[in-house]
């Protein structure tokens, strides 16, 4: 990781651009959502699934990874978990108002767009500083199925698969190599599932157990559902995407992953 001394004070603020012409303050919002725990998105033909490993701890109740926004939308976001949270209370706010003003669900790609102006907008401002997290939303609106990822900078794209938060780079790694075998606009959503669970099982310790991993999906006509792996309906998915992990590892020849370290307020 970069050094702050080594950018003599351009780190100090977000409206000051380094030399180079870099928003320093942003990178290190990026480096936050980085040390979040693991979360994916996966679009498939007929709906779209977001997946994310909750932290356990025997003393604390399991917090909540996947978040419902609305009847058609969920989101899912690693980084600082009060940044999320504010993020997920604010999309709520703004799909409600759309709801109410034009008697229809909101567009998914416009709820997109309104948070990110907003994530854009701390990052223009003396004496703010950018949120600490990134944001995947993903659902089914008038247009079809539509995932979406916000970066701590306000920048918005469409995805059609990937990670954020911690080792995302094996994650993304597999679902490029199961993308190149696999023509999304023909996957169902039990193999987008599948393959999900695959990308977060590779980028997970090994001791990662079934009730870690939080995923939410939708079909095309359905409402947003959100399950953990650990229920029977989920069960047989899971070992499907355990023994296509196990495959992949063993065809590319690299061992398992580490733990991250663990921080207060990271999710």
């Amino acid at each position: 990781m970069f050094r702050p001394e080594q950018f003599a004070g351009y780190d100090r603020s977000t409206i000051l651009f380094s030399p180079d012409g870099r928003i320093i303050q942003v990178e290190y919002a990026r480096k936050a959502m980085q040390r979040g725990t693991i979360s994916i998105g996966v679009i498939a033909s007929n709906g779209i699934v977001l997946l994310g490993r909750r932290k356990m701890d025997d003393l604390i109740l399991p917090n909540r990874k996947i978040f419902q926004i609305d009847e058609h939308i969920g989101s899912v976001f690693s980084g600082y978990s009060a940044d999320g949270r504010y993020l997920v209370s604010y999309a709520r706010e703004r799909s409600q108002v759309y709801r109410f003003i034009y008697n229809e669900p909101v567009d998914i790609e416009y709820l997109g767009q309104d948070i990110a102006s907003l994530m854009h907008t701390y990052t223009q401002f003396g004496g703010a500083r950018p949120f600490g997290c990134g944001l995947i939303i993903g659902g089914v609106d008038l247009t079809g199925p539509k995932l979406i990822y916000v970066d701590p900078g306000g920048a918005m794209m469409r995805w059609v698969a990937g990670a954020i938060g911690y080792n995302k780079e094996r994650a993304e790694r597999y679902l490029r190599d199961a993308l190149k075998e696999t023509d999304w606009n023909k996957t169902d959503i039990k193999d987008a599932i599948v393959m999900g669970l695959t990308a977060l099982i590779l980028a997970s310790p090994q001791d990662l157990k079934p009730v870690e991993i939080e995923l939410g999906y939708i079909k095309s006509g359905e409402r947003f559902v959100i399950k953990t792996a650990d229920l029977e309906e989920i069960k047989p998915l899971y070992e499907e995407a355990k023994s296509k992990a196990s495959e992949w590892v063993k065809k590319i020849g690299e061992e398992s992953v580490e733990e991250g370290s663990e921080e207060e307020g990271m999710i």
